[in-house]
């Protein structure tokens, strides 16, 4: 997996976890997008083809992220007899993403995660060395806020 990115043109930005690939892009309109999707699609399926393996296109999505002032528009994309329809939410590093690049849902998720881990860190630090307690908000607070900074780097870079 670690040539795949390789080939990809210029501002496809792979996301490779496990098993699971992804391909952030960007474009200034429609048109520049979908011809980056099938640049993209032709070379993943070469690349897939090449090592023996195949790109499962009942399990692709597509999420084109937008204001939310634009959020009720349809986006789809053929690629080769392939009909792939844009998707208003997906499970990504197990973030729930929105195409309107909302944070409420996620925040509201990790909160009562948040709110133990501070709950913790309070009825620890009495009892416990400093060291124990860098390990409660390394294992309880910070790895639950790392997968939204992870993807926020992504965005953003």
């Amino acid at each position: 997996m670690n040539d795949l990115p390789c080939g990809l043109h210029q501002g496809a930005k792979p996301v490779i976890y496990v098993d699971d690939t992804s391909v952030l892009l960007t474009a200034k309109n429609d048109e520049e997008l979908k011809i980056k999707i099938n640049c993209t699609f032709d070379y993943m399926i070469g690349w897939f083809l090449a090592n023996g393996l195949a790109l499962n296109m009942r399990k692709t999505n597509i999420m084109k992220f937008t204001s939310s002032y634009h959020q009720n528009e349809d986006f789809q994309i053929i690629h080769q007899k392939n009909i792939i329809i844009g998707i208003k939410n997906t499970k990504f590093l197990r973030l729930e993403l929105y195409k309107n690049i909302s944070w409420k849902n996620y925040v509201k998720k990790i909160l009562p995660k948040l709110s133990s881990a501070c709950y913790l860190a309070r009825r620890m630090y009495p009892c416990c060395k400093s060291n124990t307690l860098k390990m409660i908000y390394f294992d309880y607070f910070h790895a639950v806020l790392e997968y939204g900074i992870i993807l926020g780097r992504l965005i953003i870079e």
